[in-house]
């Protein structure tokens, strides 16, 4: 069921076929759907990332590199080393999901439900959002 407007008027929770019947063009049919799959695989893609990290987590993080990158680097301790490479990880598998995200949306017959279909969370990360 989609809900869309056209020419001033809202279509709420109707069929592809009841839309056309009514005189929505095709196009505007298709981008209706594009926008509930792009929105059903965004969804999808936050729950993969704060399944990872809770909010807390993620700010925690942000906030544990601002202070460590804020340190001169012949200051910085191994410790504050491997929370910045964790960071720069775990940010490179965001931008790797966001990519993903793009991908699925775009695709109306990608499974994004798959874990497949997704790119694994490195195995570093976990143990760096335990400190957080």
């Amino acid at each position: 069921m989609l809900t869309l407007k056209h020419n001033g008027k809202t279509f709420a929770n109707w069929s592809a076929d009841e839309l056309r019947n009514a005189g929505v063009p095709s196009e505007v049919i298709v981008s209706a759907k594009q926008g509930v799959r792009r929105r059903a695989v965004s969804a999808e893609c936050r729950r993969r990332i704060y399944a990872a990290a809770s909010a807390e987590a993620q700010m925690n993080m942000a906030t544990a590199a601002a202070i460590t990158s804020a340190k001169a680097e012949v200051d910085r301790t191994d410790d504050d080393k491997t929370v910045l490479d964790g960071v720069h990880l775990a940010l490179a598998w965001v931008a790797d999901m966001r990519a993903a995200f793009e991908a699925l949306a775009a695709d109306p017959d990608a499974d994004f439900m798959s874990d497949a279909a997704w790119p694994a969370l490195p195995p570093e990360i976990p143990p760096l959002i335990d400190r957080f």
